[in-house]
């Protein structure tokens, strides 16, 4: 299993998976030829993509998805409810590349597919856990306002996590914001703060965690520096060791391998 995050941020969002060889797009936020170059930074071709798996229909996960799949015949999984939203911005999809997502589905002959619910104010937000013909799996939820049973049960036994660290609270609160864009983002179905990224990699952490990435953080509310920081503080309160990293805007992680 190989995963580099293209970019993570509201200006885009796309991460590359290679899971036994099958290589695919979990959301695709950036343009068409953004990605292509994304891409190829990491030294992979678009024209390999096998399929785009889209969390919800918000422009930042959907930008180039269309492009990408009338030009290279690439299927797009999404949710009835936020394909409805966004057919326009999508346009025309053939209908042997459209995969409405009924539950659990596989990619490739070995690759196992689970998307979940997450609270998030769009038609309908999902997250995806990712596992491979030898066990090892991944979660992502790049876009969620609040941590249920539900997100708990699918990102307690990974091995990578891929979760959002949105917003650190004073400076949400002392930012330019208006006061109904802070109420969003603190909300249930807004983002998520450092300090509750933070205890929920603490919840979840178990001897198989390899690697964990901090997502869609705020260039607004947050930093960068703020959101590690706050994360290792409460994860060393916790005596737990973990890699983290950060998921930039402008910049591609590397690949990283499990």
């Amino acid at each position: 299993m190989k995963i580099s995050i293209l970019g993570s941020g509201s200006s885009g969002n796309a991460t590359f998976l290679e899971v036994d060889g099958f290589k695919f797009l979990v959301d695709a936020g950036f343009s068409g030829k953004k990605l292509k170059e994304k891409m190829q930074l990491i030294g992979e071709r678009i024209e390999e993509i096998g399929a785009l798996l889209i969390t919800h229909e918000h422009l930042d996960h959907i930008l180039g998805a269309g492009v990408l799949s009338r030009k290279y015949n690439i299927p797009i999984y999404i949710t009835p409810e936020s394909y409805k939203a966004c057919t326009e911005k999508l346009g025309k999809i053939s209908g042997e590349n459209l995969m409405l997502i009924d539950g659990e589905f596989n990619l490739g002959n070995t690759v196992k597919v689970t998307p979940f619910d997450v609270m998030h104010d769009a038609e309908r937000t999902i997250g995806f856990k990712v596992e491979n013909s030898r066990g090892k799996k991944l979660a992502i939820s790049t876009d969620i306002g609040y941590i249920n049973n539900i997100v708990r049960d699918h990102f307690k036994d990974v091995n990578i996590v891929v979760i959002e660290c949105n917003y650190d609270y004073q400076m949400l609160m002392s930012c330019s914001y208006p006061w109904d864009l802070k109420a969003r983002v603190k909300g249930r179905n807004g983002h998520l703060s450092n300090i509750d990224a933070a205890k929920f990699i603490g919840d979840i952490n178990h001897p198989g965690l390899e690697k964990v990435y901090l997502a869609h953080v705020s260039r607004d509310s947050n930093t960068y520096e703020m959101a590690m920081a706050t994360v290792r503080e409460e994860l060393q309160r916790q005596c737990i060791d973990v890699e983290i990293e950060i998921a930039y805007q402008e910049k591609n992680t590397n690949i990283f391998k499990v």
